[in-house]
C-alpha cells in the first residue's frame, strides 16, 4: 500500500476534531407506538441523523409534540396538536383535516424546519502531512492497548433502566452469549484490532431527578448526567483510567420512538460537547467531549438495545464514518449495506452479529496496513489470510494513490458469520473474498457522506467471490486515465476458513499453492510478532522477537524512505539525531510483510 495514502487515510478517519453528528439509518420496520392517553398508532421511520422522519402506516407525517405523544405535522411542517392514531380509529374531524394537507408539501416543510441541523465542519482542504502524522500520533495512544470508557446507564423517575450488571456483561463479558449473541463489545474491538484496542467499557447508573420531559434539552440531560457522574465515588477512583478529555457514552431509558417524542435530536447518534455547548465540559475538575448518545431498549424487541447499534454509535466516537447512502424516501440504498458496521450491519443476525471492521477501517485507525501487489507478483501464486489474520491486499492507481481495491477474505465465521442475515429492506450479503472499490474523497467522507451518488460511489463492494466464481477481472480506475498493471484475480480456490489461493494472471493455476494438511499450510496463519521501539539520546532502538530477513524502514512526512536497513538479528540501532526534526514513520517488515509501524518525533 502507498505510504502516503495511509497516512491520509489514518489520520483522516481518526483525527478528533468535531465535524459532523453521526448515527445509523433508522429501521424502517413499522412498530406499535403507545400515546399518554393509551391509544396505539403504527408508524415507520424514514431517513438518519441529519434528516428523520416519521409516517402512519398509511403515509401520513407525523412528528413529536414534546410531551411523549406523536402528532400529526401540519401545513407548515409542524406539530399540529393532534393526537396521530390509525386510520381506522380516527374520527370524522381529523379525516377533515387530514384531508386538506398535502403530504408532498407537508414532507418539504417539514424537511426544510429540521433537516440539515447538524452542518458540516470541514477542515482546511489542505492538511501538511507533517500535521497529519502528529495527529496520527496523538491519536494513535487512543486507540490501542486497554482503555476504558465510562457508561452513563441514565435513569428517570418515570422511565428506570436496565440492570447495570446486564448492562455491563452486553458490553465486556468475553464470549458474551445470552440471547443468541456471539461476543461481547469488548470482544467485537478485540477481533476487529487483531487484539491492538483492548476497551474495557465501565458502566455507571445515574439517576436523573425529574420525569423525563424534564430533560428535553440535550444539553441539560448531558451536563447533568455528566455532573452526577463526577460525584460517583467509584468514578472518582477509576478516573485516573480514562482520557484526559474522556469520550463517552450515554444511554437513555426509552426506545428512540419513544425519546422523539420529546426532542426531534433523541435519535441514536454521535456528537460532541464541543458543538452541544459550544465547549468542552468540564465538572469538577473532568473534561468531557465526544460522545455516543444511544437509547438502552431495542424498537422492535424492547429488550437492552442491539449490540450492533451501540457498537456502530461508539466506532463513531473512535472516529469512522457511516458508508451508506440514502433514497428520497430516507431508506439506506447505497454502499456496503450488510457487510460493514458502518452501513446496514447493524441488521445483521437481529444486531447481535455485527460484522468486523473491513481492512479499510482497520488501516485507517492504524491497526493494520494491507498487502501492495507489485508488478512482481504477477507469476506467483498469492496467499490471502482471513480479516481476522489482519490481511488484505490493495491494488492502488499508479497515477492516484487515493483510488484502489482492496481483496480480502470473510469466512462465515463469529461475527462475521450473519452477514447473509440482514433485516433491512430484504438486502442480503454473503461471505467469502470481498473485493471493495475505493475512490477516497477528503471531502466526502469528512462530511460523513462518502456514497450520496450511486452513480459515483466511493465506496462499495464490488464482488464477494466463493467457491463457484474463481475470478474478478476489473481492476480499472476512474482517476486519470490510469491503468492497472492486473487484469484481475484468477483461479481462487478455497481451503475451509484458514486460506484462499489465487493468482494473478489468467494463464497461471495455483498448483503450487499448498494443500490444507502440507506443512507449508500450517505456516500460512500469520504468527504474532513482538516489535518494541524506542528512541533514546538520539538513537532509535528496535527488538523483533522473530527469527527470518527483517527491514527497517524509516519515512518522512512527505513520504520520503531516508532510511533503508536490511537485518538478521532480533534488534537494530540506528542514529536519527541527524534527521530533520519532525515526525518519521518507522515501519518493520519481516519476510517482506510489514509486521509493525510506529510513529517518532525527532527532536
Amino acid at each position: 500500500m502507498k505510504l502516503s495514502r495511509f497516512i491520509s487515510l489514518f489520520c483522516s478517519f481518526v483525527v478528533f476534531f468535531p465535524v459532523s453528528m453521526m448515527a445509523a439509518p433508522a429501521n424502517p420496520k413499522p412498530v406499535v407506538f403507545t400515546q399518554k392517553d393509551g391509544s396505539t398508532v403504527t408508524i415507520r421511520h424514514y431517513g438518519d441523523e441529519h434528516y428523520h422522519f416519521a409516517k402512519t402506516i398509511d403515509g401520513i407525517h407525523i412528528t413529536g409534540d414534546g410531551n411523549g405523544n406523536y402528532v400529526y405535522v401540519d401545513a407548515e411542517g409542524k406539530p399540529s396538536g393532534i393526537i396521530a392514531r390509525d386510520s381506522a380509529n380516527r374520527t370524522d374531524s381529523e379525516k377533515d383535516f387530514l384531508k386538506s394537507l398535502d403530504q408532498s408539501e407537508v414532507h418539504s416543510k417539514h424537511k426544510a424546519l429540521n433537516g440539515g441541523r447538524f452542518p458540516e465542519t470541514l477542515p482546511p482542504s489542505v492538511i501538511k502531512p507533517s500535521a497529519l502524522l502528529r495527529a496520527s500520533k496523538r491519536v494513535n495512544t487512543f486507540v490501542t492497548g486497554e482503555r476504558c470508557f465510562p457508561v452513563l446507564l441514565v435513569s428517570t423517575d418515570d422511565y428506570g433502566a436496565f440492570d447495570s450488571a446486564k448492562v455491563y456483561k452486553k458490553l465486556n463479558k468475553k464470549g458474551y452469549s445470552e440471547d443468541g449473541h456471539i461476543g461481547s463489545m469488548r470482544d467485537y474491538f478485540i477481533e476487529s484490532s487483531g487484539g491492538k484496542f483492548k476497551p474495557t467499557f465501565d458502566v455507571y447508573p445515574i439517576s436523573l431527578p425529574g420525569d423525563f420531559e424534564d430533560y428535553d434539552d440535550e444539553s441539560k440531560l448531558m451536563t447533568t448526567a455528566l455532573d452526577l457522574l463526577v460525584e460517583r465515588p467509584d468514578f472518582i477512583e477509576r478516573a485516573g483510567d480514562y482520557e484526559r478529555i474522556c469520550p463517552f457514552i450515554l444511554m437513555h431509558p426509552l426506545t428512540n420512538e419513544d425519546a422523539a417524542t420529546y426532542n426531534y435530536n433523541y435519535y441514536s447518534h454521535q456528537y460532541y460537547m464541543t458543538y452541544l455547548i459550544r465547549n468542552v465540559y468540564k465538572t469538577n475538575g473532568y473534561a468531557f467531549d465526544s460522545y455516543a448518545f444511544v437509547s438502552q431498549k431495542d424498537e422492535d424487541t424492547g429488550k437492552l438495545n442491539r449490540l450492533a447499534t451501540i457498537v456502530h454509535e461508539f466506532s463513531h466516537v473512535l472516529g469512522l464514518y457511516d458508508l451508506y447512502g440514502v433514497d428520497s424516501e430516507g431508506y439506506a440504498t447505497v454502499g456496503p449495506l450488510p457487510f460493514d458496521i458502518m452501513a446496514l450491519g447493524t441488521r445483521n443476525g437481529e444486531g447481535k452479529f455485527p460484522p468486523t471492521f473491513s481492512a479499510f477501517e482497520r488501516e485507517s485507525m492504524g491497526w493494520m496496513l494491507m498487502e501492495e501487489f507489485f508488478t512482481d507478483s504477477l507469476l506467483r501464486p498469492h496467499m490471502l489470510e482471513p480479516i481476522s489474520s489482519m490481511h488484505a491486499y490493495s491494488v492502488t492507481n499508479p497515477k492516484d494513490e487515493d483510488e484502489y481495491y482492496i481483496i480480502e477474505y470473510r469466512p462465515a465465521v463469529g461475527f462475521d458469520s450473519k452477514i447473509s442475515e440482514s433485516e433491512y429492506s430484504g438486502v442480503q450479503g454473503k461471505n467469502g473474498v470481498f473485493v471493495w472499490y475505493v475512490d477516497y474523497d477528503e471531502t466526502a467522507f469528512l462530511r460523513n457522506d462518502p456514497n450520496p451518488d450511486p452513480d459515483h460511489m466511493h465506496i462499495d463492494i464490488k464482488q464477494v467471490l466463493d467457491r463457484k466464481n474463481t475470478y474478478y477481472a476489473d481492476f480499472s480506475f476512474k482517476r486519470k486515465d490510469a491503468k492497472s498493471s492486473f487484469t484481475g484475480i484468477y483461479d481462487l480456490k478455497v481451503y475451509g476458513d484458514s486460506l484462499v489461493c489465487f493468482v494473478l494472471s489468467q494463464d497461471e493455476d495455483v498448483t503450487p499453492c499448498p494443500e490444507p494438511k502440507s506443512d507449508a499450510f500450517a505456516l500460512a496463519p500469520r504468527q504474532p510478532v513482538s516489535v518494541q521501539m524506542r528512541v533514546r539520546e538520539g538513537v532509535l532502538s528496535v527488538q523483533v522477537a522473530m527469527p527470518g530477513s527483517k527491514r527497517l524502514r524509516l519515512v518522512d512526512a512527505m513520504g520520503v524512505c531516508i532510511r533503508n536497513i536490511p537485518f538478521d538479528s532480533e534488534s537494530v540501532q540506528t542514529d536519527v539525531s541527524s534527521l530533520a526534526r519532525g515526525p518519521v514513520l518507522v515501519m518493520v517488515e519481516v519476510g517482506g510483510k510489514r509486521v509493525a509501524h510506529q510513529v517518532i518525533t525527532v527532536r
